[in-house]
């Protein structure tokens, strides 16, 4: 199959509908091509019925395409086509490149025609195939006419022993040589079959594109003669070079030397006439052709928990503000004699409590096209979001309003504690166990204590016997276990405290439901209204339940 590269018109573009069109194929001039100069006449080229399916690349580079047809249109001036321009960075530069004032700039088309019949310097036949977006002057051998190549339906066949078979295929190819610099090469391969000897000669040229030289001078001259007395090629074969071997083979006419370099060109030659067909990177086609997998929102490991709330009682929030009282002086009774003696009595005192609940809000007003085109996950990942930031909210103002209310304490100097090992248990357990008997001997049994974290560190490092040891005889407060005692550390203590406290030391009032989430629409924006509300009151119930045991150092 001879294929052949026309180079026709200038194009224009639009570039907000990425579309380009212009003249693919003139009819009636001497047209520039790979093959050299010959004219093509209206009703030769063949178009394909639905030239959709046809691809426009740059420079003739096949396996880089960058656009598809439109449309094909023939008319008295020629053919007359437009491209879409594929939405990848290659179309971006190809359209930002047809608008610049470049003077290298692909502003032209090049038809790519197939199976074409050229007889003295005319396109006889031919089929419509392809396009390129070129710059003008890109075929070397432009200024020569082109060989009679391609057979028609009405050409008698050859006779089998008239003479030698010759087939000529020329090809041309632009690189960058060493010292950088661009070069265009022209090979002309000339294959001969001649009863059971077949002769290939080749024929490179190599010219710079910015100057006017005779491209028919040859730069270098590689003969490879197949015959009888001759050693094999390493070199691979083109496929006009298979085509001829072949057809000898097909023929009976294949000798020893011809059966050899086909079996070793075989694989090589025969593919490496075929275009890559990339998935991806480069001139892949993954991206315009494959669809990819929706994972949804990404797990992420920082999902709040909440470290101080939990501890303490909880209560329905009815009303943004909370009244109450607590005993100064509680009822106090005592012995009593009898026979109508006076019973115990003694003054009672209360203290009027009061407080508000903190109030939190979040919205977005977001495009309803989520909703529209329905991003799966979208508004679940928005709605557990809310939440967990309503419970950092929640959280931190509990323990802001504990660390308030609570006592402070000085702990035991680590060196007269009875019984340890070395005169230390360490600043944190020393902490824990100061602020837990403060608890007891108020009556009160702790449940918690948070550790600010270097102190917990330190604590957790320390040989297990000592730590649980000593909390256990502390704390051993049912029957000598921990059970039900939370310790954990906080990022809300601060460096060198830690806060023992009993669950029923402090209230958290809630409204129920929180965060109370409302959906409104956004009509004259073509919006969703996504807001959340809460509410959130904290009661220190008792300040001696919270002691805040500021630990001893070495």
């Amino acid at each position: 199959m001879t294929t052949a590269q026309i180079e026709a018109g200038t194009l224009t573009a639009n570039r907000q509908d990425r579309i380009v069109s212009g003249l693919l194929l003139p009819y009636g001039e001497v047209g520039n091509t790979n093959l050299g100069k010959f004219t093509v006449a209206p009703g030769v080229v063949t178009i394909p019925a639905d030239v959709t399916v046809l691809a426009a690349n740059t420079d003739h580079s096949r396996e880089h395409p960058v656009a598809r047809f439109l449309t094909a249109v023939d008319t008295a001036a020629g053919l007359v086509a437009s491209f879409v321009v594929g939405k990848n960075p290659e179309g971006d530069a190809l359209l930002a490149e047809i608008e610049s004032d470049s003077p290298t700039a692909r502003r032209n088309l090049s038809v790519e025609v197939a199976d074409t019949v050229i007889r003295k310097g005319q396109l006889l036949a031919g089929k419509l195939f392809g396009a390129a977006f070129v710059a003008k002057g890109a075929f070397p051998s432009a200024s020569l006419m082109a060989a009679d190549v391609g057979t028609l339906p009405t050409d008698p066949p050859p006779a089998a022993a008239s003479g030698p078979v010759v087939t000529v295929e020329k090809t041309s190819e632009e690189f960058t040589d060493e010292n950088g610099l661009t070069r265009i090469r022209e090979t002309v391969t000339t294959t001969t079959i001649d009863g059971s000897t077949t002769t290939i000669d080749t024929t490179t040229t190599i010219t710079d594109p910015t100057t006017e030289q005779d491209p028919a001078v040859p730069a270098a001259t590689v003969p490879n003669t197949l015959a009888a007395t001759t050693a094999t090629t390493d070199r691979p074969l083109s496929l006009r070079d298979m085509a001829g071997l072949l057809f000898a083979a097909n023929q009976g006419t294949l000798d020893d030397t011809g059966r050899k370099a086909l079996q070793a060109n075989n694989g090589a030659s025969m593919f490496a006439a075929l275009s890559d067909v990339k998935f991806d990177g480069t001139g892949g086609l993954a991206p315009t052709i494959t669809q990819p997998q929706w994972i949804g929102e990404a797990w992420s490991a920082l999902h709040y928990r909440q470290q101080v709330l939990p501890l303490f009682a909880h209560e329905n929030l009815t009303s943004l503000t909370l009244n109450g009282f607590k005993w100064t002086t509680k009822p106090a009774g005592g012995d009593w004699l009898g026979n109508k003696g006076n019973v115990p009595s003694n003054t009672l005192v209360v203290a009027p409590v009061t407080g508000s609940a903190d109030r939190y809000a979040i919205g977005h007003d977001i495009a309803r096209e989520f909703v529209d085109f329905n991003v799966p996950g979208f508004f679940e990942s928005y709605t557990a979001a809310v939440t967990e930031d309503y419970a950092r909210w929640a959280d931190g103002k509990v323990a802001t309003k504990v660390l308030a209310g609570a006592t402070a304490l000085a702990g035991d100097a680590l060196s007269t504690l009875p019984g340890a090992t070395g005169g230390t248990i360490g600043s944190a357990a020393s902490a824990i166990i100061d602020g837990a008997t403060a608890l007891v001997t108020a009556g009160t049994l702790p449940t918690f204590a948070l550790v600010a974290t270097a102190l917990w560190k330190q604590m957790v490092k320390m040989p297990q016997s000592n730590v649980i040891g000593y909390l256990n005889a502390a704390l051993g407060l049912e029957e000598g276990s921990l059970e039900g005692f939370i310790i954990r550390p906080s990022a809300s203590i601060a460096a060198g405290k830690v806060l023992v406290g009993a669950r029923e030391a402090v209230t958290v009032y809630e409204l129920p439901g929180v965060p109370i989430r409302v959906d409104a629409l956004d009509l004259a924006r073509g919006g969703v209204d996504k807001a959340a509300f809460g509410y959130a009151g904290v009661v220190v119930n008792d300040a001696a339940g919270l002691q805040l045991v500021t630990a001893a150092t070495v």
